[in-house]
Parts: structure tokens; C-alpha cells; sequence
């Protein structure tokens, strides 16, 4: 029998035993590979979650394996990345803001200023986990925000002011983005917050609580209380330390549909309840008179706060499961908010918050010129 010429015979260094020993090398630095994975995951992960590392080892592992900031309802998980991202940028706003105003700004490197720093973070990590809990609301009711009207909406801004070019670069000197951060960390949020508001309030949300308020107030006017004592105890304005007594004005000096009420019913009259953008109003004309050729009105104002999103937003923030690994925090679930578990932390934030609340209310008990007594 002839053997067929065609047939080659395999090469003599392959061999059954040299196929092993490779096998058993490439097997060997897989095992390798996942053994430095593994302990390059549990370290950092311990270095993040527990000694609170923000450098740029872990920095540079947490770009490539999702860690979670936060979770919210198990599945919605805010990666750290994301967070020390926002946090940077922040960072790099506020000292960009302290280069340009000669050193008024915030120093970073003080105790004070390490202080303020860590206060910064956690409201970035509140803020990054209330974004989140608006999208899940916002999409179980079908709102959408489209790439469309997304890229729409992001070159209108960018492009304000016919000063796109100086616009993206601002944003590049003080946050170090480009146009696709701006929209991925900015806009995006934004029009979920403006879509899911106009939403709730269409559904009449904002208005139950305002509502309840107002028909008390109604009632206790229609049984004959003094109107300047049920506005001490119910007006929601400035105002209401003097019994709702506003200064005169003229009829170009007040709202459209305050103003018209307001010059169309006689003095004594007490008003309906007339709608404004913030809330609603119930009037009684003291007096009118005429001053410099113009007439003005003097009169008593009951005011009520409508509801606003971040009101709607607390109580359903209540309904939202939301776990922090991070070992600076907790989240306070019938606050619907993120803590400091250093309890001095939240001390100094609450001493900001109220410090910059009492420069709100000056500026306001300035503009309505309610810090001194008025005529009657």
C-alpha cells in the first residue's frame, strides 16, 4: 500500500506536553490578572469606603470600576467617578473664583476651609443623588428629554449672548469642561427638574397645601376676624409683622393681575383670592388716594406660599430607598436628605444656611421697606 505524499507530518516541537505547558503559563498569568483585580478592587474599595480616598490612584481605579456613591432603590447607583468628578469641578470653580477676586473667595487650606470643602462635598453628593430621584419620578410619569432636545438646548445656552466661543471657554477656565460636560452634568438634570415641575404643577400638586391654607383663612375672614390679625397669623410675607400692611403704590408698580384687582375694588373691600406666580393673595383696601398726579392704593395683603418642587420633592423623597457607603454620611429618610455623621459638620452647615437665610430675609425686609412702621 502507498502512503499519500500529500499528507505532512506535524512539525516535532509540537507535542502534546508543549501544548500543556502553555496552556498551563497563559493559565497562570490569568490567574495572575484576576488575583492583582480582585486586590486592587477590595483595596481601593476599603481605601474609598473607609479611610475616604480622593487621590489619584483611587481616582484613576474608580474611572474603570464603578464603585457606588450612592444607591437609590437598589438599582440606580451613582457611581463615585461621577461624584469626585462634579467634586473637582466645584473645587476648581471656587478657587478659580478666589484667583479672581484677590484672595476673598475660599482658602482650601485651612481648617475653616477643609471644613467648608467637606460641606461642598456632601451637597454635591445630595445634589447628584436628588438629580437621580427626580429621573425616576420624572420617568415613571413618561417624561423623556431627547438627544434633540438636549444638543436644543445646551448651544442655546452656550450660544447666550452671541458669545459662544467666550462661553465655552469660561466653562473650560473655571469648571474644566467642554460642551459634552456641561450637558451631561448640567443640562441634562435641568430639564428633567423644569419638565417634571411643569408637570406636577399642571396635576395641581403644588397647589393642595396652599389651597388648605387658603380656605382657612377665608373662612376666618368670612366669620368676621380682624383681617390684619388672621394676615399676623397666616401670611406667609414680611408683611405679616404689620398686620399685611403694605407701602402705597401706584398701579404700574405691582403685578398685572395684582394691580388690577387691587385699583378696581372700593376701599374696606376685601378681595377674592387672586393667583400669583408664587402663590396666592387675598387684599383689603385701607385707602386711595392721588400723589404726584397718580393715584395709589394702600392696603393689607394675606399671602400664601404655594408649593414649591423642592416641597413636592421632600415627601416623595421619603418613598425612595437610598444607601451611602461612604463613611462620612447617612441619609436621613423622613429628612429626604444626606448627612454628616460628624454632628459638628452639621452644625457649622446649619450656622452657614441660617447666616445666608437672615441675609435673604434683610434683602427682602429692605425691598418691601417694612423695617419701619407705616402709616395707616
Amino acid at each position: 500500500m502507498q502512503i499519500n505524499n500529500n499528507i505532512k507530518e506535524q512539525p516535532a516541537n509540537i507535542s502534546p506536553d508543549n501544548f500543556d505547558r502553555g496552556l498551563i503559563r497563559l493559565l497562570r498569568w490569568v490567574l495572575i490578572f484576576i488575583t492583582l483585580f480582585v486586590a486592587t478592587f477590595f483595596v481601593t474599595g476599603w481605601g474609598i469606603y473607609r479611610l475616604n480616598w480622593q487621590n489619584s490612584f483611587s481616582n484613576s481605579v474608580a474611572r474603570v470600576i464603578p464603585y457606588p456613591a450612592a444607591i437609590v432603590n437598589y438599582t440606580n447607583w451613582i457611581s463615585f467617578n461621577d461624584y469626585n468628578q462634579n467634586i473637582q469641578s466645584i473645587r476648581k470653580y471656587l478657587e478659580s473664583k478666589e484667583a479672581a477676586y484677590k484672595g476673598s473667595g475660599f482658602d482650601f487650606s485651612t481648617d475653616e476651609g477643609l471644613k467648608r470643602l467637606a460641606i461642598i462635598k456632601k451637597n454635591v453628593l445630595n445634589q447628584l443623588i436628588e438629580n437621580r430621584i427626580i429621573r425616576i419620578l420624572a420617568e415613571k410619569r413618561g417624561i423623556k428629554v431627547s438627544d434633540a432636545e438636549l444638543s436644543d438646548t445646551t448651544n442655546k445656552i452656550l450660544a447666550r449672548d452671541n458669545q459662544e466661543k467666550e462661553n465655552l471657554t469660561q466653562l473650560s477656565l473655571l469648571y474644566g469642561w467642554g460642551s459634552d460636560d456641561f450637558q451631561k452634568r448640567v443640562v441634562k438634570d435641568l430639564l428633567y427638574r423644569d419638565k417634571l415641575e411643569e408637570y406636577v404643577k399642571n396635576q395641581g400638586e403644588l397647589d393642595k397645601n396652599a389651597k388648605v391654607k387658603l380656605q382657612t383663612v377665608l373662612d376666618k375672614i368670612k366669620n368676621g376676624e380682624d383681617f390684619a390679625e388672621v394676615a399676623k397669623e397666616f401670611s406667609e410675607s414680611p408683611s405679616k409683622e404689620y398686620g399685611g400692611l403694605l407701602p402705597a403704590f401706584t398701579k404700574e408698580e405691582a403685578p398685572e393681575n395684582f394691580a388690577n384687582v387691587a385699583f378696581s375694588i372700593p376701599v374696606g373691600k376685601i378681595s377674592d383670592p387672586i393667583e400669583g406666580t408664587d402663590g396666592w393673595h387675598i387684599v383689603k383696601i385701607e385707602k386711595k388716594f392721588e400723589e404726584g398726579g397718580k393715584t395709589k392704593v394702600e392696603l393689607r395683603n394675606i399671602f400664601i406660599n404655594r408649593d414649591t418642587l423642592d416641597d413636592w420633592l421632600k415627601n416623595q423623597k421619603k418613598q425612595f430607598r437610598v444607601y451611602v457607603p461612604l463613611s462620612d454620611y447617612f441619609w436621613h429618610p423622613e429628612m429626604g436628605r444626606l448627612y454628616f455623621k460628624d454632628e459638628s459638620l452639621n452644625q457649622l452647615e446649619e450656622k452657614i444656611n441660617r447666616a445666608t437665610i437672615d441675609e435673604k430675609l434683610q434683602e427682602a425686609d429692605f425691598l418691601l421697606n417694612v423695617s419701619k412702621p407705616l402709616s395707616k
